[in-house]
């Protein structure tokens, strides 16, 4: 049965989110006496959190059996959470609740592969979403719905197209280049070596072969050197010429990384401000685009384009 969440509710198992991101969280109480037949029992603080989950009405009744498949499917394929609605939640809390009693320790499984976190990111944007709701100001409302933030793996991802941070020669190399090429397969490198490479802030399009997105989008960002050689207009024209030519190819969902953080230097805060500026400005002069995530690899840099993506639906 189908219990109503409210924004309360959202906010109060919210307060548990440093339990899943914070490395010093204690998950485990260690009993000492000899005894006990279970010496590992969950932390105060983890046993309040399980209590929250059914307080706040996230425990509900359903055909929990016949729902197994599809609980493993998201636990196997954490992305899909990114779309996932609020009875979905409720239905994969539910599940690993019950699980737990029947084979003890499935909850720190699911803590330590990460499922947890992406369930909390997935409950973020809703909150945040529901939040903006509250105002009457539509284009805030469709701003937050067509702009996102994603911490996985951007090969994964089921949209039209993703953004590959390439370097100039296009032929592949380590990072999120690396691993679009090897998930893509050795067709995408045979169809870069016939684009003669690519200008920085330029980009260049290719099928996506065997990767879930149809199309792969090739941008060079910008190398940092202090930020007095126009580094931020380079990487402002990444995503600029990136959401052009998926404009013109017809691309409805798109997936960019955090273009030229990682072994390029471009500080991070930094970065994701042109981002989310320039996709901000292009979505509302544009109306072909419905959906654009920004994916993230680490926490940071999650907490960070989060933050940015709220800032510019409030404003």
């Amino acid at each position: 049965m189908f219990r109503k969440i409210t924004l309360k509710n959202i906010e109060n198992l919210l307060a548990f989110l440093t339990l899943f991101t914070d490395t010093e969280a204690q998950l485990y109480n260690i009993e000492t006496e000899p005894l006990t037949l279970d010496p590992y029992c969950y932390s105060k603080e983890f046993n309040k959190f399980i209590t929250s989950v059914y307080q706040e009405n996230f425990v509900i009744d359903f055909d929990w059996p016949a729902w197994q498949n599809e609980a493993e499917h998201l636990v196997k394929n954490p992305e899909l959470l990114i779309v996932a609605d609020i009875l979905t939640l409720q239905k994969l809390l539910t599940t690993h609740i019950r699980k737990e009693r029947f084979c003890s320790g499935h909850l720190a499984a699911m803590i330590k592969n990460g499922h947890f976190l992406a369930i909390f990111h997935r409950l973020q944007a809703i909150h945040a979403a529901l939040m903006l709701e509250k105002s009457d100001n539509h284009g805030k409302r469709n701003m937050m719905k067509q702009m996102s933030v994603f911490q996985g793996d951007i090969t994964q991802l089921p949209v039209d197209a993703i953004v590959n941070a390439a370097k100039n020669s296009l032929l592949g190399g380590g990072g999120v280049d690396g691993a679009i090429h090897r998930a893509a397969g050795p067709e995408l490198l045979a169809e870069c070596r016939q684009l003669h490479g690519c200008a920085t802030g330029e980009a260049k399009i290719t099928k996506g072969y065997k990767l879930k997105a149809k199309w792969v989008i090739h941008t060079v960002g910008p190398v940092w050197h202090g930020g007095n050689q126009g580094e931020d207009e380079m990487l402002a024209r990444c995503y600029r010429n990136s959401l052009t030519l998926a404009e013109q190819y017809q691309i409805k969902t798109i997936a960019f990384p955090a273009i030229s953080t990682g072994v390029y230097g471009f500080p991070l805060e930094r970065a994701s401000k042109i981002a989310i500026a320039e996709v901000n400005k292009f979505l509302n002069n544009h109306q072909s685009i419905e959906q654009v995530i920004f994916v993230c690899f680490s926490q940071s840099a999650y907490d960070c384009y989060i933050t940015g993506v709220q800032e510019v639906a409030e404003s």
